[in-house]
């Protein structure tokens, strides 16, 4: 994906807020915002990923700062929306992408430590990023808000327990936190990005060819378009990347 030729990039002096960056999606979420002129700043566990996320960006001339942490912990979404106001002063974007998919299994046999890990990583992680981001957004009047949900959280999904209750309640946190922004101007927005050839993916569905689902990278600019002007007055939705990759805004961002 490139900007448009002779034009602007799509977020130039954006600042955004990505979680889950170490790897996969985040990974290509992350260095296409920083493509596109954004100041990013990517949030993982894991620092040695993140470090090799910041590297790319660099190279590519890309303003990025990597914190390691964990979203299902209220001091290091603190402290990465401190580090983040110190540095840029403000938060336009935030991806809540950050997620976990413990063994599939028929829900009598889920553990209960995995049902409270999935929760806490995928559902609260994004309702602290979303609460301490909020008042930032609020403040200028301004912002986008994208959560990463899952064709598991929108219709019956036997074995995958926890990872599908986590992403039904995602959908259902959008629509509240969507309604309850709209009038400061804050668009807020779910996306399933359907199957992507990640390590989540192939651990869910071991027996699959991956090379038959798309590169995250074939993913990442449905997050651009949405974080970008161009979206303006899409809010309250729950987008399908498949769905957007066939519209003229899709083909229009097509790489």
């Amino acid at each position: 994906m490139k900007p448009p030729s002779g034009g602007p990039r799509r977020l130039e002096n954006r600042v955004a807020i990505v979680t889950g960056a170490g790897r996969g999606l985040g990974r290509a979420v992350a260095l296409a915002y920083a493509r596109e002129g954004a100041k990013v700043v990517i949030l993982s566990r894991h620092g040695e990923d993140l470090e090799k996320v910041a590297r790319a960006a660099k190279q590519r001339k890309g303003e990025m700062m990597a914190v390691e942490g964990d979203v299902s912990r209220r001091e290091d979404v603190v402290r990465m929306i401190g580090e983040t106001m110190n540095h840029f002063g403000k938060i336009d974007i935030l991806v809540n992408n950050a997620g976990v998919l413990t063994g599939r299994a028929p829900l009598q046999d889920v553990e209960e430590k995995d049902w409270d890990y999935t929760l806490e990583v995928n559902l609260k992680g994004a309702f602290l990023c979303t609460k301490y981001v909020l008042p930032v957004m609020i403040r200028r009047k301004n912002g986008v808000i994208l959560y990463v949900s899952s064709g598991a959280g929108k219709r019956e999904a036997p074995t995958w327990g926890p990872y599908a209750v986590s992403k039904f309640g995602l959908e259902g946190l959008s629509l509240a936190v969507a309604a309850e922004t709209r009038s400061w101007g804050i668009r807020v927005n779910t996306v399933n990005p359907g199957g992507v050839h990640t390590a989540m993916r192939r651990k869910a569905y071991p027996d699959e060819n991956p090379m038959s689902l798309p590169a995250p990278e074939e993913v990442a600019p449905f997050f651009v378009w949405l974080a970008s002007a161009e979206a303006r007055q899409v809010s309250g939705q729950s987008l399908d990347f498949r769905e957007w990759a066939q519209s003229p805004a899709g083909k229009k961002y097509a790489r």
